[in-house]
C-alpha cells in the first residue's frame, strides 16, 4: 500500500488541523507518517501516525544553520522512507523540503505536495513580503505535483506558477456539528464578564498580525462599559494588551481566558465573534464562530471574505479602519437577529475536507 509523509514546522500544525486526514488514510490502509518538531513529545500525535520523526525546523528562514541541519534530516527520513507522497505544510518546512527533495533522482524522488496555508505575498503586504516569499514559493512550484491552496486570492495567484497541477480546497475541515450541536455554554462569570454584559469573543495567539488591540482602541471610541471583550489564546503581547487597555480607560472590560479546550462551550456564551486580522489564510476560529451561529464581525481580507461569501450573518470592514469597526460594535448584534445560521458543512466540513484530500491522494498517483 502506499505511504505518505506529512510534513510541518511545529507538531502543534499536526494536532490542530491535520490529524483526521492521518487517520482517514490509514484507515484506507496506507501509512502514514510525520515529522515535525516537537512530534515525538506530543500525545496526540502518538496514536496517529504510524512513525513519528522529530525535525529541527526553525521559523527564521536567516537561521541558515538551523536549516542545514533540518535540510539535512528530511532527506535523511525521506530516503529512508520511500515515500510515495510527501505532503508539506508551512513555508518554512515546505521551502526545505522541497528543496532537500529536488537533487533525488526520479527512482526515488516521491510526489510533492505543498498546502500554502496563507501564502505571506498577499494583497496590501509589505513589500519585503514581495521581495522575499514570492521570488522563493514561484522558483520551488516548479518542484511541487501538487499545490493546494485555501483560498481564493492565493488560487488566483498559484495558477500562474510552475506547480504541474493547482487545487483550491476550503481549509483543513471543521466538525461542524460539534460547534452547530453545542448547548451547554461556558461560565461568564468565571471568564470575569459580569452578568447581563455584552460578551464579544476573539480566539488566536496574542501577536501583532491578529491584531487584538484594533477591537480595544474601538471599545475606547464607543465608551460603552457594558461590552467586555474576551480573547481565548496566548502569545508574546498578552503584558502589552493589558497595558494598552489600561491606557485606553478599559482595562476592566478585557478579559485574556488563555489557551482553552472548551472552544465549542466558549463561542456558545458569546454574543459576537470578532476577527481583527491583518493576515489570514482562511481562519479557522472564524470558521469555528460560524459553525456556531454567531454574528461575525472581520476585517476584508484574504481569506476572512471566503467564509463572509458563504456565511450571511458576518459585517465586514477595512483593517485599521477603527471608526467602522465601533460604528458596527455599537449595534450589538447577537445570535440570531438575522436568522439561524451555520457554516455550511458541504464547503468547510471536516468530511468534504478529508474526502477531498483522499480523492488528491489517490489521483495523484494514478489509482
Amino acid at each position: 500500500m502506499p505511504k505518505l509523509l506529512i510534513a510541518a514546522t511545529a507538531a502543534l500544525t499536526l494536532r490542530s488541523f491535520l490529524l483526521p486526514h492521518a487517520r482517514r488514510m490509514r484507515e484506507e490502509g496506507w501509512t502514514v507518517d510525520g515529522a515535525a518538531r516537537g512530534i515525538l513529545e506530543d500525545e496526540a500525535c502518538k496514536g496517529a501516525f504510524d512513525s513519528r520523526f522529530e525535525v529541527e525546523w526553525v521559523r527564521d528562514p536567516r537561521d541558515a544553520l538551523s536549516l542545514a541541519r533540518s535540510y539535512r534530516r528530511i532527506r535523511q527520513i525521506v530516503r529512508a522512507g520511500r515515500y510515495d507522497i510527501v505532503h508539506v505544510h508551512t513555508p518554512v518546512a515546505a521551502a526545505v523540503t522541497r528543496f532537500a527533495l529536488k537533487i533525488f533522482g526520479a527512482a526515488e524522488r516521491p510526489k510533492v505536495i505543498y498546502t500554502a496555508h496563507g501564502f505571506h505575498f498577499f494583497s496590501g503586504a509589505p513589500l519585503k513580503n514581495w521581495l522575499l516569499f514570492y521570488p522563493v514559493e514561484k522558483y520551488l512550484s516548479r518542484f511541487t505535483e501538487l499545490l493546494i491552496t485555501i483560498n481564493a486570492e492565493d488560487y488566483a495567484r498559484a495558477r500562474g506558477f510552475a506547480a504541474k497541477r493547482v487545487e483550491y480546497l476550503p481549509g483543513v475541515g471543521v466538525d461542524v456539528a460539534r460547534f452547530r450541536d453545542c448547548r451547554e455554554a461556558a461560565d461568564r462569570s468565571a471568564l470575569g464578564v459580569p452578568e447581563g454584559a455584552y460578551m464579544l469573543l476573539s480566539a488566536g495567539e496574542l501577536n501583532t498580525n491578529k491584531n487584538h488591540a484594533e477591537v480595544l482602541r474601538a471599545l475606547a471610541r464607543i465608551g460603552d462599559r457594558e461590552i467586555h471583550y474576551v480573547i481565548a489564546g496566548d502569545g508574546p503581547l498578552r503584558a502589552e494588551l493589558r497595558s494598552r487597555a489600561a491606557e485606553l480607560g478599559v482595562g476592566a472590560q478585557l478579559h485574556l481566558a488563555g489557551y482553552r479546550y472548551d472552544m465549542p462551550e466558549l463561542y456558545r456564551s458569546a454574543d459576537c465573534f470578532v476577527l481583527p486580522s491583518k493576515r489570514e489564510g482562511l481562519p479557522v476560529a472564524l470558521m469555528e464562530a460560524a459553525a456556531s451561529g454567531l454574528p461575525l464581525i472581520c476585517s476584508r481580507i484574504r481569506g476572512s471574505v471566503d467564509v463572509a461569501a458563504k456565511y450571511p450573518d458576518c459585517r465586514l470592514y477595512e483593517s485599521g479602519d477603527t471608526d467602522a469597526l465601533a460604528a458596527l460594535l455599537r449595534v450589538h448584534p447577537k445570535r440570531g437577529e438575522n436568522g439561524t445560521h451555520s457554516l455550511p458543512e458541504e464547503i468547510f466540513g471536516l468530511r468534504a475536507a478529508t474526502e477531498t484530500s483522499a480523492r488528491l491522494y489517490k489521483e495523484l498517483l494514478g489509482s
